[in-house]
């Protein structure tokens, strides 16, 4: 069965687009998780499995007519969807006590991945991701007024801004330079400005829709990436891989390329803090911890 041997996939308004880069051998899930354990007991909330493949992430154990499928975590896409050959125009399907139906979209995903759960499967709710499990809770929970009544005094808001159904959060990098990137848990690794230091690890290929292939260059901060919180600190991330020579301004019509949120903050640095994502009242916030 056909797998890229990196999985890049980006999510502009309703287009999807994919590109994957050619790079020899297994892929090195570089950042990894820092372990953190819940010290309070949660409100009633959903709990889903996860699993990191390196490239992307897998949800485990959604169900449709007797199969049990993994689906990929895609916040970069407005729209959950899957793939079959079929002329079915949808299908239902369930998730724990979940039920919902997704439309079939066909040439988008690889073949290895049936379909992707996005931005509207998790409206309504919030949720906590660290490692294997993703917890989701309704809108109403208290968990989702005040995360940080449960997730101790490490506990931080990022700044964050949203736009049309996408979230972006503020960073800085390189030193010096602050914008906005995409979080998208649907991209393995970052797009990034570059650094005039950073540690270039080689040329990839890129491939976008439409079968057209563009050159990036696959590098390493050398200088400290950070992630800007709501009360203006900054939590640092160190060796962060990314892509530069593309970033999501390649997708946009002309008059959109003075944006700045045309950066992506992609696995390789999300993975590394349990993540809260409050998709009611836009608010994302992660645990400290020393990278």
């Amino acid at each position: 069965m056909f797998q890229f041997s990196l999985y890049q996939k980006i999510s502009v308004v309703f287009s999807f687009v994919l590109f994957g880069a050619c790079i020899p051998g297994p892929v090195r899930v570089h950042q990894t998780s820092v372990p953190f354990t819940l010290t309070k007991t949660l409100p009633p909330h959903n709990t889903i499995s996860i699993s990191d493949e390196g490239t992307h992430l897998l949800i485990h154990g959604v169900e449709s007519s007797g199969q049990s499928l993994s689906l990929l975590w895609d916040t970069g896409s407005d729209l959950s969807f899957y793939e079959s050959p079929s002329s079915e125009e949808s299908k239902e399907f369930r998730l724990g006590e979940k039920r919902f139906s997704l439309k079939n979209k066909k040439g988008v995903l690889p073949e290895s991945i049936p379909g992707l759960l996005g931005l509207d499967f998790f409206r309504g709710s919030c949720i906590f991701w660290m490692g294997e499990e993703l917890k989701q809770f309704p809108e109403t929970s208290p968990f989702c007024e005040h995360p940080d009544a449960y997730l101790s005094l490490d506990f931080k808001f990022l700044n964050t801004k949203k736009k049309g159904d996408h979230y972006y959060t503020q960073f800085e990098y390189p030193e010096g330079h602050t914008s906005f990137g995409l979080v998208d848990t649907g991209s393995s690794l970052n797009l990034l400005p570059k650094g005039a230091q950073d540690r270039f690890l080689g040329e990839k290929k890129v491939f976008l829709a439409g079968n057209k292939i563009q050159t990036a260059n696959l590098m390493e901060s050398t200088s400290v990436f950070y992630l800007v919180t709501k009360v203006g600190t900054r939590e640092e991330y160190r060796q962060v891989q990314f892509l530069t020579g593309i970033s999501l301004e390649n997708f946009l019509l002309p008059g959109d390329k003075d944006r700045e949120e045309v950066w992506v903050i992609g696995l390789d640095i999300l993975r590394t803090r349990p993540l809260f994502w409050d998709f009611s009242r836009g608010r994302l916030g992660i645990v400290h911890s020393k990278n």
